[in-house]
């Protein structure tokens, strides 16, 4: 109800705020996959757009009140298709539901993964956020957040939280990031990868909604099952 309330409020007030927040990274930080995180975070986004329709929001605002917020792992092709791959998914879904062109564009926050830093040797943990936060750019996230290297372990400091803000600011003006609309647009491995992803996303989230919804498979454990089966696999 209350979500419902703010959607509206903020579509007369500020359009631009996007007010519902689709926190998908705990997939990834339990040991899931960019599958996994991907499909169970846009089954989310269903069920709330689904409940917002309950009370009376159009679509196009419900699509358009949503921000998805998701991981970014270490692997840094696999990262930057999984972006890519996640507009594709979002953008089928939003297309049945009948939004527009607005509503079919997934607006993404990145955040570099918590479940790759180390404490034993955490300035390595600078060198793992930079090339997340690199990935995560290339492959089209609307917003970042770059952790500082000794978040894990204790509250960040001065040093770390400036080292933080400095990666994004050097792949901004350093690495001109920001002037390429696509930079990995037209790369064959990139291309694949991402249409692999996302064929590989779409049975997960169907199998989802066959079961009536996110909130139902959670009832009956599957997203925690699937998500502790890989986690396994990474593990051993």
């Amino acid at each position: 109800d209350e979500m419902a309330q703010v959607v509206v409020w903020a579509k007369d007030n500020a359009p631009e705020l996007k007010t519902a927040c689709i926190h998908a990274e705990y997939y990834q930080y339990s040991g899931g996959s960019a599958v996994e995180e991907v499909a169970f975070g846009v089954a989310a986004a269903v069920e709330y757009i689904r409940a917002m329709q309950k009370r009376g929001v159009d679509i196009d605002t419900a699509a358009n009140s949503i921000i998805f917020s998701f991981s970014i792992g270490g692997d840094l092709f696999m990262e930057l298709a999984k972006f890519r791959a996640a507009r594709m998914v979002w953008c089928k879904v939003a297309e049945a539901f009948g939004a527009g062109d607005e509503g079919q564009k997934m607006f993404i926050h990145g955040r570099t993964s918590t479940w790759n830093k180390t404490h034993v040797d955490p300035w390595v943990n600078m060198l793992r956020v930079s090339t997340e936060a690199f990935s995560a750019i290339v492959g089209g996230v609307d917003s970042i957040h770059v952790g500082p290297f000794d978040e894990i372990f204790r509250q960040p400091n001065e040093f770390s939280r400036r080292i933080a803000r400095n990666v994004q600011i050097l792949l901004r003006d350093e690495g001109h990031l920001g002037r390429v609309v696509d930079p990995a647009g037209g790369s064959w491995y990139v291309e694949s990868m991402t249409s692999e992803l996302s064929e590989k996303i779409w049975p997960l989230f169907q199998e989802i909604e066959g079961k009536g919804g996110l909130y139902k498979a959670l009832a009956q454990n599957f997203p925690q099952d699937k998500t502790a089966e890989i986690a396994a696999a990474k593990q051993k």
